[in-house]
């Protein structure tokens, strides 16, 4: 055997080997933890059974829960957008530098500092004497504080400030391939600049926009700290329904709820994939 050949294997069992470990530590921490928690699903006292998913899918409050989750990451999404769009547009289109570095960092310096602390901080702001609700007192909108705290509004609120950067990146990223002399050429072909952006810039950042909005609807679905500090037992999303099984030591339904939350994810994920012809993959 050559020496060249003989580099040659090595350096091929070498690339293996470098795969192997990853893969073998995905295995070990998400494999073997996940397969425990569909097995905890499937088996009570009794033995094997389905009682879990059934009461998962057939009792009102869980399924009451199932939907305001839905519900929530669905305008968290779409708020996130509709922010998170123009100020990446702006971001890429500026004409000095300083101004895209300028709105770059307002979006990205709030994601620096503790979650836990951005949430408290919405805590202060919308409690019964909080800023909000002196601010709509001392302009007569309502003649008492309004209930802003532990509500679905002040968990959408807070979703909204903490993953609209995952949104603002997404955007920023196609925006910044998109050709600008495509602008040029519509505007040279009689096009005003609403019919550049609606039929040539809009199209070609859809890419992003796809993206974005599954990050953020997927993250949302399973927060837990938000929902927890700020809405309270009378608005809990899937993740603090999980936590309160956990806490009563109810592993079969808490595992029942965690595979139902991965199923959904999954099938939202496959969904995006099917509509769109992995159009975010191909365009990223």
């Amino acid at each position: 055997m050559s020496k060249e050949t003989f580099s040659n294997n090595l350096y091929d069992k070498a690339k293996w080997l470098l795969l192997i470990i990853p893969l073998l530590y995905v295995v070990l921490t998400m494999g073997l933890p996940l397969l425990d928690i569909i097995k905890k699903s499937l088996i009570s006292k009794q033995g094997f059974t389905f009682g879990f998913y059934i009461k998962a899918f057939t009792e009102p409050l869980y399924l009451s829960v199932l939907f305001s989750t839905v519900k929530i990451a669905f305008i968290v999404t779409l708020v996130c957008l509709v922010l998170a769009y123009p100020m990446a547009y702006l971001s890429v289109n500026a004409k000095t530098k300083k101004v895209r570095v300028l709105i770059t960092a307002g979006v990205l310096i709030p994601y620096w500092v503790s979650m836990l602390v951005r949430i408290f901080a919405w805590q202060i702001i919308l409690q019964n004497n909080g800023i909000v609700n002196q601010a709509l007192l001392f302009i007569g909108f309502v003649k008492e504080p309004a209930k802003l705290l532990y509500t679905d509004l002040a968990v959408t609120i807070s979703l909204v400030h903490i993953l609209i950067p995952f949104m603002f990146l997404s955007l920023q990223n196609t925006m910044k391939q998109i050709d600008k002399n495509l602008m040029l050429a519509s505007s040279i072909m009689g096009g005003s600049k609403f019919y550049g952006f609606t039929h040539v810039f809009l199209p070609l950042s859809k890419s992003g926009m796809l993206s974005g909005s599954i990050m953020v609807f997927v993250l949302s679905l399973g927060f837990y700290i938000a929902p927890a500090l700020l809405g309270g037992p009378d608005n809990m999303m899937l993740s603090n329904l999980i936590e309160k099984s956990m806490t009563n030591f109810n592993w079969g339904l808490a595992s029942a709820l965690s595979v139902e939350l991965l199923v959904l994810v999954y099938l939202i994920i496959a969904i995006a994939f099917k509509l769109t012809g992995n159009i975010f993959v191909k365009n990223a």
